[in-house]
């Protein structure tokens, strides 16, 4: 599991990176020929990855400050995310392997019975690979939209 955090957290990192000095009206631009744009993206891959990380989870998602709903499977961008609202997106996804790693310590520690290789039973390697997988997908969208911003 470690190793499919760590690359999770290195992909983020990528992504922050790439799309740290975008104005508004960039996050938001639906280029011709393209169905979403990139905070859509962004808070896509955050959606996907709290479900597999946290579906099997015995604590629980994170609550975020924006509605998560519009970034789910089979959703497009209705409306134009605020400055405000990017932030919040940015953060989580820079938060998300971090906090996820810490619920799990801590539910080890308060629950003695288990050991970090009962992480399987919480998140699958196959849910680990494919979120991995999905995340490439989504910032290689992203680097496509990049393009006409």
């Amino acid at each position: 599991m470690k190793k499919y955090l760590e690359l999770l957290e290195e992909q983020r990192a990528i992504l922050l990176k790439k799309t740290a000095r975008l104005t508004t009206d960039q996050y938001n631009l639906v280029p011709r020929g393209f169905n979403n744009n990139i905070i859509w993206n962004m808070g896509h891959s955050l959606a996907v990855s709290e479900s597999l990380l946290y579906g099997n989870a015995p604590f629980k998602v994170p609550l975020h400050e924006f509605d998560i709903e519009g970034f789910k499977k089979g959703t497009k961008p209705e409306l134009a995310i605020n400055d405000h609202g990017i932030s919040l997106i940015r953060k989580a996804l820079s938060d998300t392997v971090p906090l996820f790693k810490k619920s799990f310590d801590d539910f080890l520690s308060a629950n003695v019975q288990y050991s970090k290789d009962d992480i399987s039973s919480v998140v699958s390697e196959k849910h680990l690979q494919f979120l991995l997988f999905h995340e490439d997908m989504h910032l290689g969208t992203i680097q496509r939209l990049l393009r006409y911003v």
